[in-house]
């Protein structure tokens, strides 16, 4: 039987020695009903199904080995310039999330363990001047399967810059959370078009399981 081409690119690109998985954002503050976001009448829904599926890949990279990688959030009067707290059409002042220190700022339903990497930045992209570039290129990852919250914001920014990087980008279509389908549908088609592959967890991870 001949082997499905899209197939053949996800087998060529998964090698778990040059693969890692990021978890973006999985934090309280916009993935909890009682975090921030939900506070501002966020639908949450479609995050904690995206959570859910993300609890599972994460089970399976740890039996294969993937090196994991968390990006988390962290905010303070320290690194809220002008700009920053302009966001959100000027109202992002009253979005502080994920403060330092805070309930907020801890992750959600995940837990890093201690052979696992946290990486904190403080804008949307995990390698805007962070050491996620260095930690990736240290380890010789050269493909990288992005998950996390919120698909059209942190998610997409931080995958575009892996393209830009020159990483191989998968990104985990439902590992992926938004408040609003329309957005996560959004990405999923610029990054299919643009800047990557997009595959579910399960599809993944069969891959994965193949021997060799």
């Amino acid at each position: 039987m001949t082997e499905d081409p899209f197939e053949k690119l996800l087998t060529d690109r998964l090698k778990p020695s040059r693969t890692a998985l990021l978890v973006v954002d999985v934090q309280n503050d916009f993935c909890d009903s009682q975090g921030a976001f939900a506070k501002k009448s966020a639908n949450l829904s479609h995050v904690e199904k995206a959570v859910e599926h993300l609890i599972f890949l994460i089970d399976r990279c740890r039996q294969f080995t993937v090196p994991i990688i968390f990006v988390r959030t962290i905010h303070s009067a320290w690194t809220d310039s002008r700009s920053w707290l302009g966001r959100f059409g000027g109202t992002g002042r009253e979005y502080l999330v994920c403060r330092q220190g805070s309930w907020g700022a801890e992750f959600y339903m995940v837990e890093p363990l201690e052979c696992d990497c946290v990486v904190t930045k403080h804008r949307f992209s995990g390698f805007s001047r962070t050491d996620l570039d260095l930690v990736l290129r240290s380890r010789g990852i050269e493909t990288l399967l992005v998950s996390g919250v919120v698909t059209n914001v942190c998610v997409e920014t931080t995958a575009r810059d892996a393209f830009n990087l020159d990483y191989d980008v998968i990104l985990v279509e439902d590992c992926c959370g938004a408040y609003f389908s329309d957005e996560h549908t959004s990405t999923l088609n610029n990054i299919r078009k643009y800047f990557g592959l997009v595959a579910d967890s399960r599809t993944l991870v069969r891959i994965m399981e193949k021997p060799g």
